[in-house]
Order: structure tokens, then sequence, then C-alpha cells
């Protein structure tokens, strides 16, 4: 009965794991986005005349008689889309898109390189002062994301920052730092829906002492470029969170809600390794777990792979560092003389988990201890064959036999 209520409550636990989330496939491209590849004839300073976006001005400079007349005389229809959520005949119900777009594509993207501007020697040859993040990314007092006027301060004609062939690029010259394409943003990038961070409440901890964006942002000084350029690991988020003198307990990552909208466990759910500090284990890894967590790993390799990515190297071998070392329960003293023959015929794919072929021929070309000594098992192996005669053909062929069974009275007697 005991048994029986054990397996039903592992079906229950396993019936409540959540399905596994991956990516969606990337989407195309909004067909209804602005298309800077058909303004390519149009000067980027023809759209982008203030810090405001195109059209602020009663849709100016789109509708100014030059480009877009036509369409905008006409009934409103798809071309209202490309800033408009939805086409109504009333505008005040016609509410913007979101500008800059913040979806997987980004277009035109920038060459910024955050290596450069953050060298400190550099940027004090160059505009007599160090360049901090705030410089680019706070305006107002807060958090906010660096736009034209945030580069012109430096970059702007009358500046004219740089000499000779070390001239920065001026704010008319959007080729010095665009490019004409569009790549796929880092979804590493994109905050989750159900995640919330304000970067207001990271700027001193619970003693008001700073954190500094280099704690979080640790790669951000050696970044060249986009891509080189990551989000903040959340192992990042740990070290704080984890220690009451910088944190609230309230606040610490096994509470859900400190980042998530919501909270969303189950029977077996458990917190990822990289929400828990280094010395803290899943709930279910006991004494006993060491022993009986091979059905676990056959179940769901994926999990043990969260934790165990660095022991041997290579991330889906990282199982060999322990069992290399740790031999199964069943290898005891008489296993490589007597057991282990037997168990390799019925499953050679167990033996292969651990073992490659040339441990097994390494070990094969050894003169086995059944061969006694070599001046008399010539003439005592008989009765050996007669008893299994597979445990010779594990190493010896046919012609092995046939060399010293060649004469017909010695045939007779085997």
């Amino acid at each position: 009965m005991r048994a029986l209520l054990l397996i039903a409550w592992v079906i229950l636990a396993g019936a409540c794991s959540p399905a596994r989330q991956i990516d969606a496939p990337l989407p195309p491209l909004d067909p209804t986005r602005l298309s800077h590849e058909h303004h390519a004839q149009v000067p980027c300073g023809g759209c982008h005349r203030t810090a405001a976006r195109p059209g602020t001005d009663d849709h100016k400079p789109c509708d100014d008689g030059a480009c877009h007349r036509k369409e905008f005389l006409a009934t409103p229809g798809p071309f209202c889309q490309v800033c408009h959520i939805k086409v109504t005949t009333q505008p005040l119900l016609a509410p913007l898109k979101k500008y800059p777009v913040q979806d997987l594509w980004q277009t035109e993207p920038s060459r910024f390189s955050h290596k450069k501007h953050l060298d400190a020697g550099r940027m004090e040859g160059r505009v007599g002062f160090h360049v901090g993040c705030p410089d680019c990314h706070v305006r107002d007092g807060q958090q906010a994301r660096p736009d034209h006027a945030t580069c012109a301060r430096c970059h702007a004609a009358e500046v004219a920052l740089g000499k000779g062939t070390q001239k920065a690029p001026k704010m008319e010259d959007c080729t010095g730092c665009h490019e004409a394409t569009a790549h796929e943003r880092s979804r590493s990038r994109l905050i989750r829906d159900d995640l919330h961070f304000e970067h207001d409440r990271h700027k001193t901890d619970r003693k008001n002492r700073v954190i500094r964006c280099e704690t979080c942002h640790t790669q951000t000084t050696l970044a060249e470029d986009y891509a080189r350029h990551p989000a903040p690991r959340v192992e990042n988020c740990v070290t704080c969170h984890d220690d009451s003198d910088r944190t609230p307990a309230e606040l610490n990552m096994r509470t859900c809600e400190t980042c998530h909208a919501a909270r969303t466990s189950t029977l077996t759910a458990l917190a990822p390794r990289n929400h828990l500090p280094a010395t803290e284990r899943p709930l279910d890894h006991t004494l006993a777990f060491r022993r009986d967590h091979a059905e676990v790993a056959e179940r769901d390799s994926t999990r043990c792979a969260t934790c165990h990515t660095r022991m041997s190297g290579n991330p889906r071998q990282a199982c060999d560092e322990c069992h290399q070392t740790m031999q199964p329960s069943d290898h005891r003293i008489t296993w490589r003389e007597l057991d282990h023959g037997p168990e390799s015929a019925a499953n050679r794919e167990r033996c292969a988990r651990c073992h490659v072929v040339e441990f097994c021929s390494a070990c094969h070309a050894q003169r086995p201890r059944s061969h006694g000594r070599v001046d008399s098992f010539k003439t005592d192996h008989g009765h050996l064959a007669r008893i299994n005669i597979r445990s010779c053909t594990a190493c010896h062929g046919d012609k092995d036999c046939k060399d010293c069974h060649l004469d017909t009275a010695v045939r007779r007697s085997w």
C-alpha cells in the first residue's frame, strides 16, 4: 500500500511540474515599420531635424508637401500604422507606437564602443574629462537611454572633437555611428514581461553605500560593440541579494516577488542554481541522492547541467569527474575476475558510459590470472575451454587454436 501511495505521489508531482519553456521562433520584421532602406536617398537630417521623434510637429517632416502629401490627404489606412498602433479617423484615439521601437529587431544599429568611451586616458585627452556612465545614462536626475542630444554634447560640429585622422564622428555624419542594416537584439537584454527592475532602487544598498555601475555591468569597460556588451548575469544579483548586510531578508533571491510579478512554484520546482549562493544545494540533494540519482539524471539531464557545467571541461561530460574516481557499487573486488564478463555481454552500453574501447583492449592485452603458469597452461587449458569456450574466443580466434591443434591426436583429445 505504501508503495502505491509513493508511486501516486511521484505521478502527481510530475504532472504538476511546469512545462519546459523555450524561446519562440524569431518573428519577421514588422512590415508596417518605417524602412530606412526605402529612405536611403533622403539625408538623415531631413527627417531627424530635432531631438524629438519625426512627426511630432504636426506630422512634419513627413507631411510638408514634399514626400507623403498624397497619403496624408487620403483616407487613413495602413500608412498610418508606421507610427500609430491602430488606424482611426479620430486623431485623439490613435495612440503612437513606442519610440524608439523595442522589439527583437534593431534597425540602423549603433557602432558605439563602451571600451573607447570609458578609456580614462583617451577621453581626458579628447574632451578634457573622464567620461562615466552617468554622463550618458542619466538625464534630469533619472536613469534614461542615451539620445542624440546626449551624443551632441561631444560630437556636435562646433565642438570639433579630435584632430587630423583622429577626428570623432560628427552628428551630421550618421554613417559614422550607425550601420545601414538590421540585426536581432540579444534576447537576454530584453526584460521578460514578468520581471521588474528599477535602476533608481539600486543606487545605494541598505546602508546607503553607493552601488557602482560596474558592480552589475562587469563587462562594459571591455565591450567594443553591441554584440560584446552582455546583460548583467543573475549571479551578480545573488552577491548582494543574499548578503543581509546589503539587502533586507525580504528581498533575497529566494523571494520570487523580489523580481517576478508572481510566484510560480510547484511540488517539484527548485530555484535555479544561478539564483542561489554557491554553497547552497537543491533541496532533494540529500546523502541518499548521491547514490540514487541515476534515474533522475537519465530522466532530465538538462536539470543536472544547470549546475554541473564545469566539472570536466565539457558540459555534456560533467558526470565524468565523479564517475571516473567513484566506482559503481557492484564493482567489488571480484568484479574484474568473475563478474564483468557476463555483465558486459548483457549491457555493453552501460560499460561504454565510462570505459572507451582502448580501456578494454589495454586490459585484455594482459595475461589473465586464469591462465596460471606459462609453462603449464598450454596443457591444462582444455577443461576451461570445455566449460566456457566464449572466454577463449574473447581474445583468441580460430587461427590461434589451429596453430596448436594441427595434430590429429591432439584434436581428438581436445
